[in-house]
């Protein structure tokens, strides 16, 4: 095989990977059942995982195999935990090379722990396989996809892929970045390891990883990818150099596994096991650039669902008015929807304000006296929160108030006719009132034949809004931003 020739690289590379993983592991297998004992070094010439980190890495197990054999002759690539429901794990893991068929969800299974050999080990069922829709066999671009469990492990730490945010901290030439895997302690694929092991590496240039520039790291000079070997955009280069001067590498059976970046919280997935020539080589291994693949992560639910958004209620005649908190708590929000919990018609929906604003909308049709529960979610880029914390209030026969149907300004001093406000009970006042968007004391006026004058309004931005009383109580009308210019 010509070494430099990308276009067949990722196909046979991540087929041997895959399929001879399958086969050596029954080899190695039969090693340790003689006794016969490990070479030392893993991920090649890294070295095993100290028991507690790296909770998210994931076996990829052949679930026809595993009926007969146990965990380490089954496995055949890596992944990594990042929701309690997915998987994130290299797409060639799951699609045959040579046909482009892809793997039947019920082919594969989710291991948990650090040794393949434990009896004990934790597996789950796959119920999805996701692929990445611009996944490509002949360049191995896109390298990436999502399994979806068939029950949620939450007793099990997940690690959060990167985002927008970490790229220039953990994207940089040079970012420590460390690998993870069962795969081979060799070049050539002949023994394998039961027990987890890891790699530190580092990042290598863009120019290396496709634009020809050779790099050096700790003093050894590696090999860079030519354009049209590797692709930069879609794709990280990293290598590692041991203190004795071999060279870590990922291999053959670390496919789909992790390479991750930061410290503590700050922890990253930010790339899956692709390809490389050979391994552990003066050409650095490839990995799937996962702050390119967001869209298709967040399309998945691999990134997890945001934190639900902030809520308070109001009770009002026949409705309940469900307010969300100001930016820039929920920034990320395009929209809100607030339901009646177990109801699947009583909600309603409110766009995000852009001028400071807090987001609102009314779900109608209640009935006064009753006692409603109501929950809330939030739509963002990523996909739909999770929904928030509950909260219960009753209609009341408060007025509904009327709304502010046209302003005009004269200097400091709002004019403004209003649309009668409602009530079952006589309407014993109704008021227009304007607050600082900024907060603060505000200044309003009474209602007299459907209009008010507001005086005394400093330079700024007010909300301003209807508020009528009748005997059960009062409440507020419909929202205005008005600007009162210097």
């Amino acid at each position: 095989m010509n070494p430099r020739g990308t276009l067949l690289r990722p196909s046979l590379v991540a087929t041997y990977r895959r399929q001879v993983r399958r086969l050596l592991t029954l080899l190695m297998a039969l090693a340790l059942g003689l006794g016969l004992a490990a070479p030392a070094g893993a991920i090649v010439n890294g070295a095993p995982s100290t028991p507690g980190t790296f909770g998210f890495l994931v076996a990829l197990l052949d679930t026809s195999r595993m009926s007969t054999q146990n965990a380490f002759q089954s496995q055949f690539c890596g992944g990594s935990l990042t929701t309690p429901t997915t998987v994130v794990t290299a797409a060639h893991c799951v699609v045959d090379q040579q046909s482009g068929v892809r793997d039947l969800p019920a082919s594969v299974t989710v291991g948990f722990g650090r040794s393949l050999n434990d009896p004990a080990i934790r597996t789950v069922a796959v119920t999805l396989i996701t692929v990445h829709p611009n996944y490509s066999i002949a360049t191995g671009e896109n390298d990436v996809a999502v399994l979806t469990l068939a029950s949620p492990v939450t007793d099990v730490s997940t690690i959060k892929p990167i985002t927008s945010a970490d790229i220039a901290t953990l994207e940089t030439p040079g970012t420590k970045a460390t690998v993870a895997g069962w795969g081979a302690l060799g070049s050539f694929g002949k023994n394998f390891s039961d027990v987890s092991r890891v790699g530190d590496l580092v990042l290598m240039p863009a120019a290396t990883c496709g634009q020809g520039q050779n790099t050096s790291v700790s003093g050894v000079n590696f090999l860079a990818y030519q354009p049209g070997e590797a692709n930069s955009s879609v794709m990280l280069c990293a290598i590692g150099i041991a203190t004795t001067g071999k060279i870590i590498d990922s291999c053959n059976g670390d496919s789909g596994g992790p390479l991750v970046a930061g410290e503590g919280e700050a922890q990253r997935l930010i790339g899956v096991v692709s390809w490389g020539i050979n391994c552990a080589t003066r050409h650095p291994g490839v990995y799937t650039r996962l702050s390119a693949m967001t869209d298709f992560l967040s399309a998945t639910g691999a990134l997890g669902v945001a934190a639900p958004p902030q809520l308070s209620l109001t009770a009002l005649n026949q409705r309940i008015r469900v307010t969300f908190a100001k930016l820039p708590p929920n920034a990320n929000f395009a929209a809100f929807t607030a339901t009646v919990v177990g109801s699947t018609t009583e909600q309603c929906s409110a766009a995000a304000t852009t001028d400071g604003r807090d987001a609102s909308c009314d779900i109608t049709g209640l009935t006064n006296g009753t006692p409603y529960i109501i929950a809330a979610t939030g739509t963002s880029s990523s996909g739909i929160s999770a929904a928030s914390s509950s909260q219960t209030t009753t209609p009341v026969a408060v007025p509904d108030a009327g709304r502010i149907k046209k302003a005009i300004l004269t200097g400091p001093r709002l004019e403004v006719s209003t649309t009668p406000s409602v009530s079952a009970t006589p309407v014993l006042g109704e008021r227009v009132s304007c607050i600082p968007i900024t907060g603060g004391s505000g200044q309003s006026a009474r209602v007299i034949e459907r209009k008010a004058t507001v005086k005394h309004l400093s330079a700024g931005n007010y909300i301003c809004a209807v508020t009528a009383r009748n005997d059960i109580g009062s409440a507020r009308g419909p929202e205005r931003l008005v600007h009162i210019g210097a």
